[in-house]
């Protein structure tokens, strides 16, 4: 899915279980059927998963998917 990377939000907490999770926000801007203008969103990427250094805000991303919706891959278009 192409999109434009509109923000980014570093993590770093612990949840009700004691877990610590990291990880980032990102949010971006796309078009989507039924839309009219944008639609935005926001996913999240596990430590681990990140965008590619030379990113910056309104750049153009690809997000690629795994079989459970989650984000595999980020590459800058």
């Amino acid at each position: 899915m192409k999109a434009s990377l509109v923000g980014v939000m570093e993590v770093n907490f612990t949840n009700n279980n004691g877990e610590t999770i990291r990880g980032t926000n990102i949010f971006v801007a796309f078009k989507e059927e039924n839309v009219e203008g944008l639609r935005t969103e926001k996913f999240f990427l596990k430590d681990g998963i990140s965008l590619p250094k030379d990113a910056k805000l309104n750049d153009t991303i690809e997000l690629n998917f795994n079989h459970k919706g989650k984000i595999e891959i980020i590459y800058k278009v």
